[in-house]
């Protein structure tokens, strides 16, 4: 627009002194002030410009909020009745930006946000713009200071995921290597042969006219492992109501449902690199979090075309099988590990239903049903994931 009135104005000036009218000059002369000041207006205003942004992160998970203030000021002596702030960042659904009237004071002002997507949350960098009054000519500044947050995604509500039989009581071994741990007396119980003499409780005994045995609480199965499929053949929907955002979800919630027991974690998943996490302690779970966020549905390998040798690790563990997959050769591949170890819980992503919440109606599915394996057929709900275990009805 500049250009657009600098030629308009020298055209005038040409004309006023080709035709020697009076008026004409005084326009020319009026619209040259005009320009002038109207160019010189942002540079002067805008002088100085100053842009603090401080964040208070909150609880970066996937849902969670946080709060950041921004305060701008100048050196300028002169106004600037139209300033814009533009946040340049990546953070979705957030826009911070507001137009002022800035002055000698600075100016504050605090703005709420969501967390909307799990993944890097990039704050900045930041555009000001300062116009002068009559909207003729702008000056553009960008402070490049930015801030990264790391968001993860948030445990959904599910049952508890400890494999029945992994959790042994004080009934369960009566002989054998439990006589030798150290673990927790819980009750008591008659002898019974084959009970080692550490377990006998001498003085209910020595009251009780016969022998008497401790019985114990023995700590939780010692790692977590969690099969994490994807393949990105498998997956459907879109957004937050995509299986693969579901799925990561469900990841989160086993490793801090783990965490809370006290117990090591250890992840395995069909990416396109084949990440594979060795087990981690209950206080550094961070490291299997943090790949959560980051990890997309980029895998080319089916679930089924897992070997016994990149299975081994989860041998003799309690393991969570998270997937989508609607192709019913995994169910083998996982029932060896039933039938090495523990049985393996499987959290089904009903690939159906979440591809209905896009397209319409869905064509009725259930979750493979295999001897050995804890099964949890998984749709998309209003609040969260709808869980429904063959014969338990729904959580």
């Amino acid at each position: 627009m500049g250009i657009v009135l600098a030629l308009v104005i020298a055209l005038l000036l040409v004309m006023a002194y080709l035709t020697a009218v009076k008026a004409a000059f005084v326009l020319g002369y009026g619209l040259a002030l005009l320009f002038l000041i109207s160019g010189l207006w942002p540079r002067l205003a805008g002088s100085g410009m100053k842009l603090v942004r401080v964040l208070d992160p909150g609880d970066p998970i996937t849902g969670g909020t946080f709060r950041e203030t921004f305060e701008l000021s100048k050196a300028g002596v002169l106004p600037a009745p139209w300033v814009e702030v533009r946040d340049q960042g990546r953070v979705p659904g957030y826009r911070p930006g507001r137009v002022l009237n800035l002055g000698r004071n600075p100016v504050a002002w605090t703005v709420p946000g969501i967390y909307r997507r799990r993944g890097w949350a990039v704050f900045g960098p930041t555009m000001v713009i300062v116009s002068e009054p009559f909207g003729i000519f702008q000056r553009e500044e960008v402070f490049l200071a930015t801030r990264r947050v790391l968001v993860r995604p948030r445990p959904l509500p599910i049952p508890d995921l400890h494999p029945a039989g992994t959790q042994p009581t004080g009934e369960s071994p009566q002989t054998g290597a439990w006589a030798d741990l150290p673990p927790d007396s819980s009750s008591i119980r008659d002898y019974q042969p084959g009970d080692a003499f550490g377990r006998i409780h001498w003085p209910l005994s020595v009251r009780s006219g016969h022998l008497v045995s401790k019985t114990f609480e023995q700590p939780l199965a010692g790692d977590l492992w969690i099969l994490l499929d994807l393949d990105r053949s498998t997956h459907l929907g879109g957004g937050s109501s995509s299986t693969v955002e579901y799925a990561v979800s469900l990841a989160a919630s086993a490793v801090e449902q783990a965490s809370a027991q006290g117990r090591s974690v250890g992840l395995l998943a069909t990416d396109a690199v084949g990440t594979v996490i060795s087990p981690v302690r209950a206080d550094r779970v961070a490291t299997v979090l943090d790949y959560l966020a980051l990890v997309e549905a980029d895998g080319s390998r089916p679930l089924a075309s897992l070997s016994a040798n990149e299975l081994r690790p989860l041998a003799r563990q309690s393991t969570v099988v998270i997937t989508a997959s609607s192709d019913s050769r995994w169910v083998s591949v996982i029932s060896d590990l039933a039938a090495r170890g523990y049985p393996p819980v499987v959290l089904w992503l009903d690939a159906t239903a979440f591809a209905s919440s896009v397209k319409g109606p869905a064509t009725a599915s259930s979750p493979p049903r295999t001897p050995g394996l804890v099964v949890y057929q998984i749709r998309p709900g209003p609040t969260g994931p709808d869980l429904t275990s063959p014969g338990a009805g729904n959580w």
